[in-house]
């Protein structure tokens, strides 16, 4: 047999090998075989190697198909056969990455399969593993590395692919999206491949296999349909899909049982099909008509017993994947179920959120209208000062509840992070006390600081997060309690060279909270009545301390009983601040308030603001410090300004017409190096902070704002200014 004769045995071998017949295709590879092995023929003995490791495979002698697939990697490497030996790559993957003991093997080959492939650019052979890659990632729930995956492989699939490779691709992208909630790409690209598989399983010249394959690509991609509209709590379209999902699944699988009983029948060994051969050949001339009949009878009735073994044995399966198939429809309704009832509570929910926070809104804002026009009517009466002061609660409670609510907000949906920064916990503390003066004085309350005298470092962590709980529960306190005691308690229970670990106290002798009330006060709206008293507040400020204390991997404690006042434990690890010169110091971080005494304090500020009330209040503000200030409209009047006037620092809005103020600043940014400019804006520190400092802002001071922090800040960015001037 010459070369040419092998390869046409080799094209034999496979078509037999697609129509089932693996006796025959056995016996032709083998015959191809031998005479590659005498001709020395390593190219074709590699693609011997693959139709036998795929007849193997196929009868489920994986070790066998295993060894015959790297036999064939070695020929092909031998030859550097590029192209034969992706392919062996990839179908050896395909079969070892169902083992889990192999599944990282696997993915290696995968990839070295794609390689291969992409040294040839060939992007048939591309496209294979990288749909395998794709599949096997989300079949893990590793949706990130799928698509790395996947999106190459859309680069390379278009209109002019095989339908398989179009099919398969767009139910997998269908997948991933929604995995990240992209609902309607996920929609779009899942319809796709449904459309297609449709359309190839009604196409009569696909074989059984191929048949097979296209239902369970659409069993696969109505699931996926199921999951996207439960997810999107539309659950009577979820179910009918998860119908579709069933009716798929069994027409797959009753395919995949022809297959199987198709191969059931047909029995083959390599030795012992070739010595049988050949022993019916020499025996045939010496046996009798009777006996041969006597062997075929035997034959016959061996060959039924094993076709209805199979029948029973592929009843039994469908059976038992019918209940299982049951049982999960069962789980699922369940679940859908859950999430009907979940929906339900949503929008309870939602109903108690506009209920309450419609109430504490109007509450504040009659106050602020009436008052307002009491002031208009009345200007010169004695009054004047009381309505004022009125005014002024009433706006600072509606500052407070949009700060909850938007807080709350941030905290649900995991946009708040702990900063670290260096504080002095005394100063805060005594800070907060300083605060909170009015509320003590309002019921008449006495508030005592204790700190542990062991508490002698500056900490490094997040002051602003402590300060909010500490305001949230001290405030609580003073509220619920008349002519009586708060305490501040931190004590340290424990401490190395990097950090301490404290217990924050804070108690009270007043009203306390009922035994039944106490597990539900730090839910969102909460709020306890005692008797007919009620008192203001939205319920949001202990679900809010309690979401912070859980930022800090902690819990919150409570002791309390009625009429006896309550307690609150929570314990917070900080790391201590290094003095600045130490080794391992937090650098910038940690320094401390700078000197500021620098020559002045009569500064020349420029306010960049499109609102004249704004420029009004900013303006009087400011000369309360004998500041002199010019105003700008917007960011392009601002550069203007700059170009020809000294200004000590810029307040610049964000939002402006013509130019807003981030633009500006790059702009200034390009001539004016050392002039503090700080956004003065209502939005969002956390949405606002990197975009202004990246664009060459130094600070961010957020309205309204406390008055005295305002001056401090203002100085400080000043100093910093002048001390860079002077480098």
């Amino acid at each position: 047999m010459e070369a040419d004769s092998i390869q046409t045995y080799i094209q034999r071998a496979e078509v037999l090998l697609k129509e089932y017949k693996y006796e025959s295709a056995l016996e032709t590879a083998e015959a191809a075989l031998q005479n590659a092995l005498y001709h020395n023929d390593n190219s074709n003995l590699g693609y011997i190697s693959n139709i036998l490791a795929k007849i193997y495979e196929l009868n489920e002698e994986d070790t066998k198909a295993i060894t015959e697939y790297k036999r064939g990697i070695t020929y092909a490497s031998t030859v550097k056969d590029i192209g034969l030996k992706s392919d062996l790559y990839n179908n050896l993957a395909n079969l070892i990455i169902k083992k889990p003991e192999h599944r990282g093997e696997g993915v290696k080959f995968y990839i070295d399969a794609y390689q291969l492939a992409e040294r040839l650019e060939d992007t048939a052979r591309m496209v294979k593993p990288l749909l395998n890659l794709g599949d096997y990632y989300i079949s893990k729930d590793l949706y990130l590395e799928s698509y790395e995956h996947l999106k190459v492989a859309k680069e390379l699939i278009n209109e002019h692919s095989p339908i398989l490779y179009q099919t398969k691709l767009n139910i997998l992208l269908g997948k991933y999206f929604l995995s990240i909630r992209r609902f309607e790409r996920s929609n779009k690209y899942i319809d796709k491949g449904i459309s297609m598989a449709l359309s190839q399983s009604k196409n009569k010249a696909n074989s059984t296999e191929l048949l097979y394959t296209y239902y369970w690509e659409l069993a696969s991609a109505y699931k996926a349909k199921s999951d996207l509209y439960s997810k999107q709590n539309e659950f009577e379209q979820a179910y009918n899909y998860l119908l579709e999902y069933q009716s798929n699944f069994t027409r797959a699988s009753k395919l995949k049982k022809e297959i199987e009983l198709q191969r059931a029948t047909i029995q083959f060994e390599v030795g012992q099909f070739k010595k049988q051969i050949k022993q019916n050949e020499v025996e045939k001339d010496e046996r009798a008509e009777e006996e041969i009949k006597w062997h075929i009878s035997i034959i016959l009735g061996v060959v039924i017993i094993l076709i209805s073994l199979a029948f029973l044995i592929n009843a039994y399966k469908n059976n038992t994947q019918k209940k299982k198939l049951n049982k999960d429809l069962i789980e699922k309704n369940a679940e859908l179920k859950a999430a009907k009832e979940t929906a339900e509570q949503v929008s309870t929910l939602k109903s108690q959120f506009i209920s309450t926070v419609s109430h504490e809104l109007r509450t504040p804002l009659y106050g602020v209208i009436g008052l307002t026009s009491l002031l208009m009517e009345h200007p010169e009466e004695k009054k004047r000062y009381e309505y004022l002061e009125s005014l002024k609660f009433s706006g600072d409670y509606l500052l407070a509840l949009i700060n909850d609510v938007l807080q709350l907000s941030k905290i649900e949906t995991n946009e708040v992070t702990l900063e670290k920064v260096s504080f002095d916990l005394r100063t805060l503390i005594e800070g907060i006390s300083n605060s909170l003066q009015s509320k003590q004085k309002h019921n008449n309350n006495n508030l005592h600081i204790q700190i542990d005298p062991a508490i002698t470092s500056m900490l490094y962590g997040d002051s602003i997060r402590l300060s909010q709980i500490l305001i949230n529960l001290v405030g609580n306190s003073l509220k619920f309690t008349k002519n009586g005691n708060i305490w501040i308690k931190v004590d340290q229970l424990a401490s190395s060279d990097h950090d301490c670990k404290l217990r924050f106290v804070i108690k009270d002798d007043g009203i306390g909270i009922p035994k039944d009330k106490q597990k539900n006060i730090f839910e969102n709206f909460a709020q306890v009545k005692n008797g007919t008293q009620e008192f203001e507040g939205t319920g949001l400020g202990l679900a809010i301390v309690k979401k912070l204390i859980h930022l800090h991997n902690s819990e919150i404690e409570i002791e309390s009983e009625e009429g006896k006042g309550a307690e609150f434990t929570f314990t917070i690890v900080y790391e201590l601040a290094k003095k600045k010169g130490s080794s391992d110091t937090y650098d910038e971080d940690i320094v401390q308030e700078e000197d500021l005494s620098i020559g002045t304090t009569t500064f020349n500020i420029l306010i960049v603001d499109d609102n004249k009330i704004n420029q009004i209040v900013t303006q009087n503000i400011l000369k309360k410090k004998e500041y002199t200030c010019d105003v700008a409209s917007n960011g392009s009047d601002a550069i203007d300004l700059v170009r020809v006037n000294d200004y000590d620092l810029i307040l610049m809005d964000i939002n402006m017409p013509e130019m807003n103020g981030l633009d500006a600043t790059k702009v200034i940014r390009t001539f004016n190096p050392y002039i503090p400019i700080i956004a003065l804006t209502a939005v969002e520190e956390g949405e606002v902070r990197d975009q202004a400092l990246s664009v060459g802002m130094n600070d961010v001071i957020i309205k309204p704002y406390d008055t005295q922090q305002f001056f401090q800040t203002i100085l400080k960015n000043i100093s910093h200014s002048q001390v860079k001037k002077v480098r």
